[in-house]
């Protein structure tokens, strides 16, 4: 074995040393441009020296002065090269001429300054420096991140990720395990071989726990309940503490695994119907695990309040996870069912069911003979009218005839105004007037009214808003439907941080008001704007796709689909965020736009929509991107040229600076078989995938191919 470590290095360190020859140089400008070493006695001590610096070349002169680069010979060859004085083999150059020699290294010298300069969930962004010695053009760096911790019971595999481009120098690793250190090694690629790799450590954040079992009661008093819990568990974290908390009936307390609840005190004077009656470590679990709530101690920082013994709340577990200064909870459903020990009450219970039940049946019996009573008298004042009657007196109808008129009928399934309005005031902030600015340009006319720009002040900040301002008393009945219906697609789906969302409503004596958020500026004139010299995040182009992706999958989720997905309907807030616009009532505060171009080939003939033509359309917007904003089949003016294109087999052409692995994706949206292309869930993980730098923008823009 220790032989052939030997040959192996011999091979690669001593045979790939070897002597290039003698070259015109000079102290004032020398052929190597990086001095090393001032006095140096032989050529393998400046090999040396110039490989640990990661030089391609070596190169002496005067006999003692050592050089080192990646390219030699610009000012041509020499014949004045002298032997060195103490290695009579090989040569030291001399005042006029630098002797140089390969040193073996081919490969770029490590990137540098690694950091993790955000940490997510399951994702960690990582930024790092280029190579001080490319030794030629860089082509892409590999990322790579293995598991050194985790909370994980079951083992967690490396993810890779490759970044094409040199001018790359960030990425953002997806797919990790919550909770879990990792070590991420970065190499740099040139045309010939890797780098050494270097490291950096990072820790994804945690996530909660594993909703835990919900307590179980066990026993009861006029003021205490005993419950039995259950121990909590997490592959994202560990398990630090627990916490018993108590809720009114009729409350629903916040579940969000940030939320943190308040004690005793502080539930009362703020009137929130739920608090923490105890925490304790998880290592103290044992001597919990039956918990009597309310039995007046401290327990933990946390008052455990006697109950109230004539309403029993309900009871719940939180499992909370803390770690490196986060913190993270998980909470169980309540018990709404208290059972009672006590035999004496539940004689009680017992006698007054009995009681309640003859009552109830006396008071039916009773009602019942009334009825029937009724019902006999009625008939025998009826034929005693009927004998009143003279003979000879035709039968006519008794009381006035009344004529209905169809034209005043009103539907029963279209509610009034108090209705409806009262329903959404379930489920979205009623905005009051104050608050609310209506700017008097109008930027749309939609189907039920004008839309407008805006502004809300909402905590003390001002945020621009699209206004659609309906007179629905006006509205037909159908309209008025359809405009719920459109309204209830923006209440659904909201909030979602990739969408833009509903705001709330606002209403005036003769108006609704609907206020959408609204970002500053759209993906298309983002876009355009950079062929003009403004600055577009090339590389985090892949990042907003997989953005996208996510907020189409939340609506595929509440089964809407949504149907002018383009570069236009696609809000960028100033931190490069998408916001999806066009779902809902929002689609009539778009431009004006013609869609065919986006159209998938299924429905070119048909107007019916479905998830796989959302698909295609987002494979177009891909293109959009790429292409910074230029137009889809330019090349064809007219939508029947477009339609026919697209049935024959033509699609959008892979740009000159796409990658393969990424068009191969975009073009699988484009799929004639609408289930054999990708799902929103496969998309998201675009960022995997790598970019290269835009160099030339070759696709035009032809506004009136697309606005009507």
């Amino acid at each position: 074995m220790i032989i052939l470590s030997l040959l192996f290095y011999f091979c690669n360190y001593v045979l790939s040393q070897k002597y290039e020859g003698c070259f015109q140089s000079s102290a004032l400008d020398p052929d190597l441009p990086t001095l090393i070493l001032n006095h140096t006695n032989s050529p393998s001590k400046c090999i040396k020296e110039c490989i640990s610096r990661y030089y391609m070349f070596a190169g002496l002169m005067n006999g003692q002065q050592c050089f080192c680069g990646s390219k030699y010979g610009r000012k041509g060859i020499s014949t004045s090269c002298i032997l060195c004085i103490t290695d009579p083999n090989n040569y030291c150059g001399n005042k006029y001429a630098i002797s140089i020699y390969s040193t073996g290294q081919i490969g770029p010298s490590p990137p540098r300054s690694a950091q993790v300069i955000h940490n997510g969930f399951n994702s960690l962004q990582i930024t790092w420096e280029p190579p001080d010695i490319s030794n030629g053009n860089i082509t892409y760096y590999t990322l790579k991140a293995m598991v050194v911790q985790t909370f994980a019971s079951n083992s967690i595999p490396a993810v890779e990720s490759q970044i094409q481009g040199g001018a790359s120098n960030s990425t953002i690793l997806q797919g990790l395990q919550p909770g879990t250190q990792y070590n991420i090694s970065i190499t740099a690629t040139n045309t010939q071989t890797d780098s050494e790799s270097v490291y950096i450590l990072g820790w994804t954040l945690i996530g909660p726990p594993n909703k835990p079992t919900i307590p179980k009661v066990i026993e009861q008093t006029s003021t205490t309940v005993t419950v039995l819990l259950s121990e909590g568990s997490s592959e994202f974290g560990p398990i630090s503490a627990y916490q018993v908390f108590v809720c009114q009936f009729g409350i629903i307390p916040p579940s969000d695994p940030n939320v943190t609840y308040y004690n005793y005190k502080i539930s009362m004077q703020e009137g929130l119907g739920y608090y923490i009656t105890g925490e304790f470590e998880s290592s103290e679990f044992y001597k919990y695990k039956k918990f009597i709530v309310g039995d007046g101690k401290m327990i933990g920082t946390y008052y455990n309040a006697p109950l109230n013994s004539n309403i029993m709340p309900q009871i719940g577990l939180i499992v909370v996870s803390k770690f490196q200064r986060q913190i993270q909870y998980a909470y169980s459903n309540l018990v709404n069912k208290i059972i009672n020990h006590n035999e004496n009450q539940n004689d009680n219970m017992n006698s007054i069911t009995i009681i309640l039940c003859i009552a109830i049946g006396l008071l039916g019996t009773l009602l019942i003979a009334l009825i029937v009573l009724y019902l006999i008298l009625r008939q025998r004042h009826e034929k005693i009218q009927m004998r009143k009657l003279p003979e000879q007196q035709e039968l006519t109808l008794q009381g006035p005839l009344y004529e209905v008129d169809n034209l005043a009928y009103i539907p029963e399934d279209v509610p009034e105004r108090i209705n409806y309005y009262q329903e959404l005031k379930k489920k979205v902030w009623i905005i009051p007037q104050n608050l609310l600015t209506i700017n008097d340009t109008v930027i749309r006319r939609g189907r039920f009214g004008t839309v407008h720009t805006g502004a809300i002040e909402e905590n003390g900040k001002f945020s621009t808003v699209a206004i659609h301002s309906i007179a629905d008393k006006l509205l037909k009945a159908s309209d008025k439907r359809h405009m719920l219906r459109e309204l209830d697609v923006c209440i659904k789906v909201s909030p979602m941080k990739y969408l833009a969302d509903l705001v709330g409503t606002c209403e005036t004596h003769d108006t609704l008001h609907i206020v959408l958020e609204l970002p500053p500026q759209t993906l298309k004139n983002c876009l355009l704007a950079a062929r003009s010299g403004n600055i577009f995040p090339v590389e985090k182009i892949l990042s907003i796709g997989s953005m996208i992706a996510s907020a189409l999958q939340h609506l595929e989720n509440y089964k809407i689909i949504h149907e002018h997905l383009c570069a236009r309907s696609i809000g960028l807030s100033n931190e490069w965020i998408p916001k999806v616009m066009g779902h809902g009532i929002s689609k009539y505060a778009l431009e004006d736009m013609k869609y065919i171009r986006w159209t998938s080939i299924e429905c070119l003939d048909n107007k019916k929509k479905h998830q796989p033509a959302v698909v295609w359309a987002f494979g177009v917007l891909l293109w959009e991107m790429l292409s910074m904003g230029g137009t889809p089949y330019s090349n064809l003016s007219l939508d029947s040229e477009v339609e026919e294109a697209i049935v024959q087999g033509v699609r959008l052409p892979q740009l000159s600076d796409i990658p393969d692995p990424l068009y191969e994706v975009i073009s699988s949206c484009w799929n004639i078989e609408s289930h054999e292309r990708p799902t929103f869930t496969e998309l998201i993980r675009l960022e995997t995938l790598s970019i290269c730098p835009i160099t030339a923008i070759t696709e035009p823009y032809i506004p009136e191919l697309e606005l009507n």
